[in-house]
């Protein structure tokens, strides 16, 4: 074992390993969150431990490729089969096409750009996910969609699924969708805003 002058040398964990598990060392106490991983192949299920409030702000950690899942149970897409189940299993976020959460967690209101909704279809073969996105403001759609921008972008009020993989419907609150393996097509049946709103003191604010 090599030798350091003050002793035996200690394998440490890197900083990036722990970013992936618990997020940013800030003063919110860590929390378990219930997730469910869906690949082209595999669905996977399972908890991770962090710190931050927003599923989306996990999944866009600088430097941070894969998940690290308590209690994970791989499933084959489409016949559900368990291919295999561990303590601890370890999910490339390059190959995730979407994720969400299966449980309750808390979430912040933390106050972000101001967004409008817009409802989308967004094709992440061989699944179709239908909900709103949320792009700036900008004086035509096609700017915003084209400055739409971030490794997993949420898409909220959604519902996906793969029928040519027997995977029926399901609807969530919330889904975050890798961008980099989905193709978006922004519904043109709805009013254009190139501004904010005015929506007073006390109004809720788009946490998008």
């Amino acid at each position: 074992m090599a030798r350091t002058p003050d002793g035996p040398s200690q394998r440490r964990i890197k900083p990036s390993i722990l970013a992936g598990m618990f997020g940013r060392f800030d003063g919110n106490p860590v929390q378990s969150l219930p997730l469910m991983v869906v690949t082209a192949q595999l669905i996977i299920q399972g908890t991770i431990q962090t710190r931050l409030r927003r599923l989306t702000d996990v999944l866009n950690e600088p430097d941070v490729a894969h998940l690290l899942l308590l209690e994970a149970t791989f499933m084959e897409v489409g016949s559900r089969r368990v291919v295999a189940a561990a303590p601890v299993g370890q999910v490339q976020l390059a190959d995730v096409l979407f994720v969400h959460t299966t449980g309750p967690s808390s979430s912040s209101s933390e106050m972000r750009m101001p967004k409008q909704a817009v409802r989308a279809t967004l094709m992440a073969p061989p699944f179709t996910i239908e909900g709103q996105i949320h792009l700036s403001y900008e004086s035509e759609l096609r700017f915003a969609l084209d400055a739409y921008e971030g490794r997993f972008v949420p898409v909220t009020s959604a519902r996906y699924w793969a029928y040519g993989v027997a995977e029926s419907p399901n609807f969530v609150d919330l889904l975050a969708v890798n961008h980099a393996r989905a193709h978006v097509a922004v519904a043109g049946d709805m009013p254009w805003r190139t501004e904010a709103p005015d929506e007073g003191p006390g109004s809720a604010p788009n946490p998008w």
